[in-house]
């Protein structure tokens, strides 16, 4: 089994990130190894701090998105509160968009909660529309391609009326979020904003070849356009 690798970027948590990422190797019983940023390695999974040695004026390292986006495997950043870091909210929330992330996001935030007793929770944010007229955008559709997706595993569901970055911060009562890369190779906007400014570590899933190209359930289309992406 491959493992668990912290990467070792001098930043003044790195006992944080050491004992997140022990604590996880110990469940799915997996080896932990130290490497630097430039590091030739095999991981499962790869954790690391927000910070280096001195974090941009936003609060996040330098290296933190060049490792996140080229490793290729799945990137925990620790961050957040210490009750978060520690992991003693129980809790697991997965952001979904009704975009191509949401079944590897999914299958691993379910994973995860499973692994570390977790609740999981499945949250989809969309601001309320300027104009009346797009007050009755559907997004409800989005909820329910992801309750087909997990078949059967438990979770809960909610769509919160607000901006993704806005609904991230305010997700105080949750060990991990776990989001997609986006659509872009330095990430996508709501998972840079998970990286800035979540109140707990962030998970960004690296979709496989074989999760690119899953067929998702087929659902009746929204009545409008999504226009929140995640």
């Amino acid at each position: 089994m491959e493992p668990v690798v912290v990467i070792a970027d001098g930043s003044p948590r790195i006992d944080d990130v050491v004992r997140w990422a022990t604590a996880h190797a110990a469940l799915v019983e997996a080896e932990v190894e130290v490497h630097g940023p430039g590091d030739d390695f095999q991981a499962q999974l790869v954790v690391l701090g927000h910070r280096g040695r001195s974090g941009s004026a936003l609060g996040l390292g330098g290296h933190v998105l060049p490792v996140v986006c080229g490793v290729d495997c799945d990137a925990v950043v620790v961050r957040g509160t210490q009750a978060a870091r520690r992991g003693l909210h129980g809790r697991v929330t997965a952001l979904v968009s009704g975009g191509p992330d949401d079944a590897a996001v999914l299958a691993r935030a379910a994973d995860f909660a499973s692994v570390h007793h977790a609740a999981l929770r499945v949250l989809h944010a969309a601001p309320l529309p300027l104009l009346r007229d797009d007050l009755d955008e559907d997004h409800s559709w989005v909820l329910e391609r992801s309750t087909a997706l997990l078949a059967g595993r438990p979770h809960t569901a909610v769509l919160v009326r607000r901006h993704p970055h806005e609904a991230i911060s305010r997700c105080s009562d949750s060990d991990l979020i776990v989001v997609g890369p986006g659509e872009t190779r330095t990430c996508g906007a709501v998972t840079r904003a998970a990286l800035h400014h979540a109140p707990c570590p962030v998970l960004v899933v690296h979709r496989s070849v074989q999760e690119e190209h899953r067929v998702v359930p087929t659902l009746p289309a929204p009545r409008r356009p999504v226009r929140a992406q995640v």
